[in-house]
């Protein structure tokens, strides 16, 4: 386990600095081994009960110090049941996780209108086409960018309606910034 300030979905990429010893060695045995990894979610110095399974997609680059700067992936997500800060011959934690249904999806109406209206990418072979009667939230999620503790808030509702709630709030608000930049951008050619 890698407790960190971030919050992955699956599919989703980031890259990571790794400086400390006991990550160096994870992250060095997980190049190894091929092995996955938790990031448990901290915010405010709490660790808190969801998490993001990640692989190691790639290091990027590595220095003489053996510090690295790597590239992860979204696997899963998890609910973090026990966390031991330190494993028996590690540097690192580890703890006992349970995966839970993340199958989101709705037919609510105006979510589908708002992201085909906003074209947003939500699939990443079919676009912003729904071929499907339903929207999967998490793709949503993804697209609209997110920081960390918006997904993570997001994902800790757990129940379809107030996740779409919170969706739609942020598509809104996302409708109404794209409609000022066009104002200003009319505004601007006119001048």
């Amino acid at each position: 386990m890698f407790p960190l300030q971030v919050f992955i979905l699956p599919g989703e990429e980031l890259p990571l600095r790794i400086f400390e010893p006991r990550y160096k060695q994870l992250i060095n045995e997980c190049n190894e081994t091929g092995d996955t990894f938790g990031i448990p979610f901290v915010n405010n110095e709490e660790i808190l009960p969801y998490g993001s399974e990640v692989e190691l997609v790639n290091i990027l680059a590595k220095n003489s110090k053996g510090e690295m700067v790597i590239l992860i992936k979204g696997v899963a997500n998890f609910h973090l049941l026990n966390l031991k800060e330190k494993l028996s011959n590690k540097l690192y934690g580890g703890g006992i996780i349970e995966y839970i249904d993340d199958k989101f999806s709705t037919t609510n109406p105006e979510l589908t209108v708002l992201v085909k209206k906003l074209n947003l990418n939500i699939d990443p072979l079919m676009g912003s086409l729904i071929t499907d009667d339903a929207v999967n939230l998490m793709n949503v999620a993804k697209a609209i960018q997110l920081s960390s503790e918006e997904k993570y808030e997001f994902y800790s509702l757990r129940n379809e309606k107030r996740m779409v709630n919170f969706l739609i709030k942020r598509l809104r608000l996302i409708e109404q910034i794209q409609a000022q930049e066009k104002l200003l951008e009319n505004n601007f050619s006119l001048n």
